[in-house]
């Protein structure tokens, strides 16, 4: 149910007509796929039944997917909504990538006159809600990544910005440490890969050297203070053979490579720190389980912000109740004037004329005001009853 970001617009438009909605969002990720839809109508099986059959499905996919999707209707529909923003119900909990897709979403189905108020008003409060978890809870503040964690322990160690580094592997993960060691100002780095190109393509745009994996034993031969290992290898890249390679001295590395790319014989050597994954695993399931006992103040935090969103969408509606409020008024202001009083202030000189002007100006844009401070407060002490 993938649909890619340069067909979104046109099949997002044929499914809101189709489904008859008011307002629509679509959201994707790695690992989701979610319909945000406003409609004063009950969004029954016959509706969902035609929103799958938009991805043309065969018999069996559609029952399948009938079978297994989720479908949530007023506030707990809110309340998912809000609990995905903040990452509460995303692989990693408390990941906070999730609330840049949701408000990229959301500003996309507004671009293509897909969003009305009601969508508006419901992203900014759960933009609210997800900054306000981040902060105020610990869900996101221990880190549960393995870069992250694998970064730290590397930080720890202290070494000087000017010491040699290598690097081996140029995929994701390194390019994520890249981009650490880069910012905090690494200079001396080598980056190592089976093709060359990547590790170009990573170390060329830093200033950094780079090679192929067959310069390896040139590479431990500079002494490395520090090697970052993430390689798709099914076999160890550092064994004994290439811990005889590296000169005498301390040296750090950190292993993220699945299966380990490290074999015990060069953990063994002198002066070797060697972290990896079966290191991290147990900090990130510590810092896991830390994240869950922060749920209870995240469901505060959500509760609260259901009953502010109520508030703001009923606001909302009391004002779209009274929009008309100012042409009934200008009509009337004109009547006055053009017709009603016509004769009389015909008789008027200028500075009477335009000092009655401002009088009635001043009225007007009380009778527009006032009314709708007064129909605000009204609603809101209707809310704030038990």
């Amino acid at each position: 149910m993938h649909v890619p970001e340069e067909r979104q617009e046109a099949f997002l438009i044929a499914l809101k007509n189709t489904l008859g909605v008011q307002g629509l969002a679509y959201l994707t990720t790695c690992n989701r796929v979610e319909f945000i839809l406003v409609d004063e109508a009950y969004f029954c099986m016959g509706r969902l039944q035609q929103l799958f059959q938009m991805f043309e499905p065969d018999q069996a996919e559609l029952r399948s997917l009938m079978g297994t999707a989720m479908v949530l209707h007023g506030e707990e529909a809110s309340r998912h909504l809000l609990r995905v923003s903040a990452g509460l119900e995303s692989m990693v909990l408390g990941e906070r990538e999730i609330l840049t897709q949701i408000r990229s979403s959301l500003e996309r189905s507004r671009q293509w006159g897909l969003a009305g108020d009601q969508l508006r008003i419901t992203e900014r409060i759960a933009v609210e809600t997800a900054k306000r978890i981040f902060t105020e809870t610990d869900v996101s503040r221990r880190s549960v990544s393995v870069n992250a964690l694998g970064w730290k322990a590397f930080q720890e160690q202290a070494i000087p910005k000017d010491a040699p580094v290598l690097m081996i592997g140029a995929g994701q993960t390194n390019g994520n440490i890249a981009r650490f060691l880069a910012k905090q100002g690494y200079s001396s780095v080598h980056v190592i890969n089976r093709t060359g190109p990547k590790a170009e393509a990573v170390a060329a745009p830093r200033g950094w050297t780079w090679g192929g994996l067959t310069g390896l034993h040139d590479a431990l031969a500079k002494s490395p203070a520090a090697i970052f290992l993430c390689t798709g290898s099914d076999v160890p890249i550092l064994g004994e053979a290439q811990a005889s390679m590296l000169p005498e001295g301390r040296v750090f590395v950190l292993d993220l490579s699945v299966p380990t790319g490290v074999t015990d014989a060069f953990r063994s050597r002198t002066n070797t720190t060697v972290v990896g994954i079966a290191e991290l695993k147990p900090m990130a399931d510590q810092n896991v389980a830390g994240r869950r006992e922060a749920l209870g103040d995240c469901q505060h935090i959500i509760d609260e912000s259901l009953i502010e969103l109520s508030h703001r969408l009923q606001q909302r509606e009391v004002e779209l109740a009274l929009r008309e409020l100012p042409t009934l008024l200008a009509a009337v202001r004109n009547t006055a004037l053009g017709e009603v009083f016509a004769d009389e202030l015909a008789e008027l000189d200028g500075e009477t004329r335009s000092l009655v002007d401002r009088i009635v100006d001043y009225l007007e844009k009380k009778y527009v005001s006032v009314p709708m401070k007064l129909a605000r407060e009204a609603v809101m002490e209707h809310l704030d009853k038990p």
